[in-house]
């Protein structure tokens, strides 16, 4: 194959591929090269893919049967083939793209990992491709949505082109509106105002989240998170969709507003977004409406660590370091804290992880680190009390 464009063969997983060779000697940021490329191929996405992987298997595991899959927007075809060759049984792979050259390449790759007879190529628009599918023996056990931007626009498609209890996956990259540095975008794109604080990438996970179960109950499902975390500025999330009106309308139940105070960190969540004054006197900030229930699901999370030692070459990965840090999240209340800001508000020098932790759980509260951020944790404690305990190191 000769594509026009300067190639090289990576290994990612257990494939075996032809991605674009970037002229990194240009002096162009890596990011714009990857995106000007003739087919998009990013490594650092790998993460995501080794947990599409992981939770594909985990529900293959479950429903005990071959499944149908669809990446509507493949690129060089990465994901579909890791599928093939690191899940279980697939039954029917469908992989789009509007760019022939990316068709060509996921060609090219399908060829050299032999799976040319197991892999479905279409030259069509996303939406389009699963509107194809929409029709009862025409949807796919798994969708997986990893657009550049927001995944908002393909919700309506993805839905009505998966099966019931099928699962959905999610990836938002545009984390500048989710995060508040553009909030009438993230209004627009995701029906929700965000919040620009040390929790930004947990709200932003919510916001997501919270378009989901919104664009899920219209067509009477109830969107369930089964594993959700944040990585290397994109947010990432994975949904069975159950149908049933009851369903949906119990998962609407758990949407709402968070309400922070940026004096004195305090957090609450609340069925309402009317604006309150703080304990201490500061107007506290309002985000969303977003979902205000767990992100993930303990038994699947167990079921993907626990997969792990079939596995081997994702063990000590960073997905393994994400699942287990995400798996300790759950039970937890909406936010979390960053160590370095209490220290600030309390007015102490920067304490150690390991004994910020320690002595939050020494004065009886639970606590938990967090993966969205190394010095961040999770506890029962309320800002107040986290004060108060903080102060001992004065």
């Amino acid at each position: 194959m000769n594509p026009g464009y300067p190639t090289e063969i990576i290994q990612e997983g257990l494939a075996k591929l032809v991605v674009p060779k970037l002229d990194e000697s240009s002096g162009e940021p890596i990011q714009h090269l990857r995106s000007e490329a003739p087919v998009f191929y990013n490594p650092v996405m790998k993460t995501n893919r080794d947990t599409a992987v992981l939770m594909l298997r985990a529900y293959q595991q479950k429903i005990s049967n071959p499944v149908s899959v669809c990446e509507p927007m493949t690129g060089s075809g990465v994901r579909g083939i890791r599928f093939l060759l690191e899940a279980y049984s697939i039954d029917n792979l469908v992989l789009g793209d509007l760019n022939p050259s990316a068709l060509r390449l996921s060609r090219e790759n399908a060829r050299l990992n032999d799976l040319t007879d197991r892999i479905n190529l279409r030259e069509l628009d996303a939406s389009l491709l699963l509107s194809l599918h929409s029709y009862p023996r025409g949807r796919f056990d798994y969708v997986d949505i990893d657009p550049y931007g927001s995944p908002t626009p393909f919700l309506d498609a993805s839905i009505m082109a998966t099966k019931n209890h099928g699962i959905i996956a999610l990836t938002a990259t545009d984390m500048a509106p989710l995060c508040g540095v553009n909030k009438r975008a993230c209004l627009r794109k995701y029906g929700g105002w965000p919040l620009n604080n040390e929790f930004c990438h947990e709200t932003a996970l919510r916001l997501m989240t919270g378009s989901m179960v919104r664009c899920a109950a219209v067509y009477e499902y109830g969107a369930t998170p089964l594993f959700s975390y944040y990585a290397d500025h994109y947010v990432r999330a994975y949904y069975r969709i159950d149908k049933g009106a009851r369903r949906a309308d119990s998962k609407l139940s758990e949407m709402g507003y968070i309400k922070y105070c940026p004096i004195c960190l305090h957090r609450e969540t609340s069925m309402d977004n009317s604006e309150q004054a703080c304990d201490c006197g500061e107007t506290m900030q309002v985000g969303g409406p977003l979902w205000l229930g767990e992100l993930s699901d303990p038994e699947y999370t167990s079921g993907m660590m626990a997969d792990l030692e079939n596995l081997l070459y994702l063990k000590d990965s960073k997905a393994e370091a994400i699942l287990n840090l995400v798996h300790g999240e759950y039970g937890y209340p909406v936010g979390f804290y960053v160590i370095d800001s209490i220290c600030k508000m309390v007015g102490v020098k920067s304490i150690g992880t390991d004994i910020a932790v320690d002595t939050i759980a020494s004065a009886g509260f639970d606590v938990t680190r967090v993966h969205y951020n190394p010095r961040g944790l999770k506890t029962n404690a309320s800002a107040a009390e986290l004060v108060e305990v903080f102060q001992s190191f004065q």
